[in-house]
């Protein structure tokens, strides 16, 4: 079996440790773009963009696969990927990602060892928070690069609440606690970020405006709906993102990838 890691050799992006747990899972790995792909080859891609992207599409046309990772949504106890010196959980699905992409389903304990008690929803709040996320990705579904901008001012037709945009931190940890913003919040309007699955934990509506993210379907989608959110069950769509998500040791051993690639 053969597999292709095109991630970066950037310590943020766990090169050398995907490449363990591939190998840990009987592949032969190798780097670069293959230059002709049989059935059941693999790649490893950081998001799915540029030429990933391109080279993802040729590798499922011919019948091989696409793996797709990217950094986690949740740590233990709800800590945010994007507030540790050294992350500890990635994201990984085939396909795509956030949502868009195949990951296993299972039984509830994935999240239940999260250790994250779900507050009530919010019945209360003075502010609306816009959580833009980079705009880079798959072609069809990334975010236009004016999107929160161009949220800002259409709620501001809708609504009198203060209006707020929190700058997406990138590889660096957030100059400002992503709780302080959520502090007195009434809703969060996302495209796809992970700000929006504090957002639900803490009971603050989210409103996604992405057509497919990993807990979408704890959301609303209109942004005529931000004076009355949505308010669904959370629950299922918290665990189904555990299971598109993995510690460090999983990946390395392989655990991941055998549970992805099935």
């Amino acid at each position: 079996m053969r597999a292709w890691n095109l991630t970066r050799s950037d310590a943020v992006y766990r090169h050398g440790m995907f490449s363990a747990g591939l190998r840990a899972a009987g592949y032969d790995v190798r780097t670069g773009a293959p230059e002709s792909v049989e059935p059941g080859d693999v790649v490893l891609s950081w998001n799915r963009y540029s030429t990933n992207h391109d080279i993802c599409s040729r590798v499922e046309k011919a019948g091989g696969i696409a793996l797709i990772a990217e950094n986690g949504y949740l740590a233990e106890h709800g800590q945010s990927p994007h507030s540790m010196s050294v992350r500890t959980v990635y994201a990984l699905a085939r396909h795509d990602h956030n949502g868009r992409g195949w990951t296993p389903e299972g039984v509830g304990s994935r999240w239940d060892a999260l250790g994250i008690d779900l507050k009530p929803w919010r019945a209360d709040g003075k502010h609306i928070l816009i959580a833009p996320n980079r705009s880079f990705g798959r072609p069809d579904t990334m975010m236009p690069i004016n999107w929160a901008a161009d949220v800002a001012k259409r709620l501001a037709t809708l609504t009198k609440r203060e209006i707020r945009i929190r700058p997406h931190p990138g590889n660096n940890p957030p100059r400002k606690p992503l709780a302080d913003d959520l502090r007195d919040c009434w809703a969060a309007v996302i495209w796809s970020s992970s700000a929006g699955v504090h957002s639900l934990i803490q009971g603050v509506p989210v409103i996604c405006c992405a057509p497919y993210w990993i807990a979408k379907g704890a959301t609303g989608a209109d942004l005529a709906e931000v004076e009355n959110p949505p308010m669904p069950e959370r629950l299922p769509a918290l665990q189904r993102l555990a299971w598109g998500q993995w510690g460090l040791h999983e990946l390395q051993d392989g655990t991941a990838f055998r549970a992805v690639l099935a």
